[in-house]
């Protein structure tokens, strides 16, 4: 189930979770969150009680899945690494190519919710 939540078959880890026992680990939802299976992260959080880690929220900003990190942010209680929070600490303090105002805002904002 892990695996098949990561690659966001959602139809799949559904049938698994109705037709087999073994259930899933918290790699399911840490890894559908970092590679943007939203659908999945959300099935994920109403129908198993594995959870997830900080490794979500990570993941799905460091993925730019800025959606996924709103919503763990409103319905999950992990948070992000504080490791993420100093990456972006130094990168915004330290690096400016590529950086086109409307980044910065992003960047700016994505960081106040891991930081919240």
């Amino acid at each position: 189930m892990d695996i098949a939540a990561g690659m966001g078959h959602l139809e799949v880890v559904r049938w698994l979770h109705e037709n087999r026992e073994e259930g899933c680990t918290t790699a399911a939802m840490d890894t559908a969150a970092s590679n943007g299976h939203e659908d999945v992260v959300k099935w994920l959080h109403y129908n198993r009680t594995e959870g997830c880690t900080t490794a979500a929220m990570d993941g799905a900003a460091k993925n730019g899945h800025f959606e996924i990190v709103k919503w763990l942010d409103k319905y999950r209680y992990e948070g992000c690494a504080s490791a993420a929070m100093v990456c972006n600490r130094w990168l915004f303090k330290n690096r400016d190519e590529g950086n086109t105002s409307a980044a910065m805002m992003l960047l700016l904002l994505v960081t106040k919710i891991l930081m919240s």
